[in-house]
């Protein structure tokens, strides 16, 4: 997977987990302490310096000039000059970034009954559906012989995505799935592998299926995007 592919799959994942905060919850923000009565006392009463104050005796000189009194003195008489380096290698010239996604299609899965979603749960419903764990932190369907992924999965509450080695204190109450386009299948035969893992996983976490507004995900819904991905298909064609 390139590194342009990957930029872009760290936006999407901030973008979607920032439209899932008020769903997720959002973090609790850290109030700033207020100064004490004494503590606003001490500030009021001190006094900031002024140019016209002069520095007491028995202190010592600034840095400035004690690093001017260093550039005088010469160690051994005559410095030694140094010898030429190699020449530096002139840059490479960088890859141009790839172009944002033509489209991009989402579900989201959220826990049922304020049940929590555990990283051995999770981890073993990815892997019965196909998935891999992969780059970025996240779960990828990626079709045998391809660079990049069909679609992935990843966290829906921040930071969006897993460590490999906390499942077992691993815990969220939803993750969703995303696939951008174009990629390396057709846009609708993705986006019926997407929609069969996602209701498979949702049989297995006890989770509810939400399309991208956050609303349960409906057979009319599903017939506009197939429609719309048909018409992504043709567009191409």
């Amino acid at each position: 997977m390139e590194t342009s592919t990957l930029r872009w799959i760290i936006i999407i994942i901030g973008a979607l987990i920032l439209a899932s905060i008020f769903l997720f919850g959002n973090p609790a923000r850290k109030r700033k302490p207020r100064a004490s009565r004494h503590e606003e006392k001490q500030m009021a009463g001190r006094q900031e310096p002024t140019l016209d104050e002069k520095p007491e005796a028995g202190v010592s000189k600034s840095a400035g000039d004690a690093e001017a009194g260093q550039g005088e003195l010469a160690i051994g008489g005559e410095t030694d000059a140094e010898e030429p380096g190699p020449p530096a290698e002139p840059p490479r010239p960088r890859k141009p970034p790839a172009p944002p996604p033509e489209k991009i299609a989402t579900l989201f899965l959220l826990a049922r009954d304020n049940h929590i979603i555990n990283g051995a749960e999770l981890l073993k419903a990815a892997l019965n559906t196909g998935m891999e764990f992969g780059k970025m932190g996240i779960f990828h369907r990626i079709p045998e012989g391809a660079d990049s992924s069909v679609f992935s999965l990843a966290n829906a509450a921040k930071p969006g995505v897993f460590e490999r080695d906390e499942w077992n204190t691993f815990e969220t109450s939803g993750v969703v799935l995303f696939m951008t386009l174009p990629g390396p299948a057709y846009a609708l035969d993705a986006w019926d592998s997407m929609l069969a893992t996602a209701r498979r996983m949702g049989e297995i976490l006890q989770a509810e299926l939400l399309d991208d507004q956050h609303k349960p995900f409906t057979r009319q819904k599903e017939a506009q995007i197939r429609e719309e991905m048909r018409e992504y298909d043709r567009s191409k064609s």
